[in-house]
């Protein structure tokens, strides 16, 4: 009778820390030590013994943070080659268009690129430049570039399209890619620029969103549209970032934030054709008919990056052994956010080449010690650190434009990236 009152001692306990869970709406997370699709277990772990409660994501909006830098053009070069040097990408122009690295505008630095077409003809006219290594070899990424636009972009009425940014799905040939003509090359998502009142009306621009279902046998294509007073500006650089998650089923997403505001949320639907081998992706000038006839706008500093999803851990879930049955009950703490900075040098530092450049960081995580911090420069490892202070000396900085990010990892098993700073080294 006694074991049988402790057993049911532990269990009012337990439901007690439970229904505080519920009441502060994290009753329908997981529990779990790494893994939030994990089956609840108990363990032993050194560093934490016990469980860390995890927000379940799958009814929250993707955010547009950055994690892992996979590529980035800053056309500090003085030409084009951060797109293509790699085999993982290229630019293919029709009719006018075409695109150069330009001193006229930089973001950063001196140069930036340069998109132009003159649609005084009439028909097709477009410069499209691709990265495709990116969105090939990974399912979610965020692609970040900032836009600067020295006029309004007005269209004909009678065929008022302009193609800003766009992901194409791609079958490649039967022997496989660049052995013969793709058997598919569609279009699929299409970032569009539009016009407030009309085609015609020389109104604000606004950036559109389409999924092109007639490009794959729909019978309509489905367009959402930036709120009204989120214009994009002129004469201002603006942030542009697009987030794809992609998916062959109806689980894929996209995103698009205009300077940090989400202003377009696909919601779920299919991102990856099933019938396609891969999407590629370009930023373009595309168009029938613009007035002013010759349309050009300015590009620079872009980025496509893996997103950080490290998810605010707000409990830690531990065990404590149960008073009088030597069982062990939950016990909740509240925490806040791990921290993962770069204290040095900071973010559009100019620096001097030739130079040593100390990188100094610093991460905290109120449930675990730092085991160990990466370093890297454009996303490319350049060494590590297990001992405080965490810094790393590059030597011999080169001259251009650089970002630079760190890695922290914890003993507890939680990784998570810096923010990106960005040097110009010169």
């Amino acid at each position: 009778m006694k074991t049988n009152s402790l057993i049911k001692l532990n269990l009012i306990i337990l439901f007690f820390f439970v229904t505080i869970f519920e009441n502060l709406g994290v009753g329908k997370d997981e529990i779990s030590k790494k893994n939030p699709n994990a089956p609840v277990t108990f363990n032993n772990s050194p560093e934490s013994e016990g469980f860390v409660l995890k927000r379940n994501i799958l009814y929250n909006t993707p955010s547009n943070k950055l994690g892992q830098l996979l590529w980035s053009a800053g056309h500090e070069s003085g030409n084009q080659s951060e797109w293509t040097s790699d085999g993982g990408g290229g630019e293919y122009n029709s009719g006018t268009g075409n695109s150069v690295v330009s001193n006229t505008f930089s973001r950063t630095g001196n140069y930036s690129l340069k998109l132009s077409i003159n649609t005084t003809s009439g028909n097709s006219h477009g410069t499209r430049n691709f990265r495709w290594k990116e969105i090939g070899a990974h399912k979610d990424i965020i692609i970040t570039q900032y836009l600067y636009f020295p006029a309004r972009i007005d269209l004909n009425p009678n065929n008022a399209w302009f193609n800003l940014l766009q992901t194409k799905g791609v079958k490649f040939a039967p022997g496989g890619a660049g052995t013969g003509p793709d058997q598919i090359n569609n279009p699929h998502f299409i970032v569009g620029i539009d016009v407030r009142g009309g085609a015609g009306s020389r109104g604000a621009n606004y950036l559109t969103l389409a999924d092109l279902q007639k490009f794959w046998g729909g019978t309509s294509n489905v367009v959402w549209k930036a709120p009204a007073g989120i214009d994009l500006p002129v004469n201002k650089w603006v942030k542009i970032q697009m987030r794809i998650i992609q998916d062959k089923g109806n689980n894929g997403r996209v995103l698009l934030w205009q300077d940090d505001v989400l202003v377009i949320d696909s919601g779920l639907r299919n991102t990856l054709r099933p019938e396609v081998d891969v999407n590629q992706f370009s930023i373009n000038a595309y168009a029938d008919k613009t007035v002013p006839n010759i349309t050009t706008y300015y590009a620079d500093d872009l980025s496509i990056n893996l997103p950080d999803d490290t998810i605010s851990q707000s409990f830690k879930v531990t065990t404590t052994p149960a008073p009088f049955s030597g069982g062990k009950i939950l016990i909740a703490q509240f925490e806040k956010d791990t921290e993962v900075v770069i204290t040095s040098p900071l973010n559009n530092s100019t620096l001097a080449k030739n130079s040593t450049i100390s990188i100094k960081a610093s991460a905290s995580n109120p449930v675990s010690e730092v085991q160990k911090i990466e370093y890297y420069k454009d996303g490319v490892l350049l060494g590590s650190s297990v001992n405080t202070p965490f810094t790393y000396n590059w030597v011999n900085a080169d001259e251009g434009v650089f970002q630079i990010q760190v890695k922290a990892y914890f003993k507890n098993g939680d990784v998570k990236f810096s923010t990106i700073n960005k040097l110009l080294v010169k």
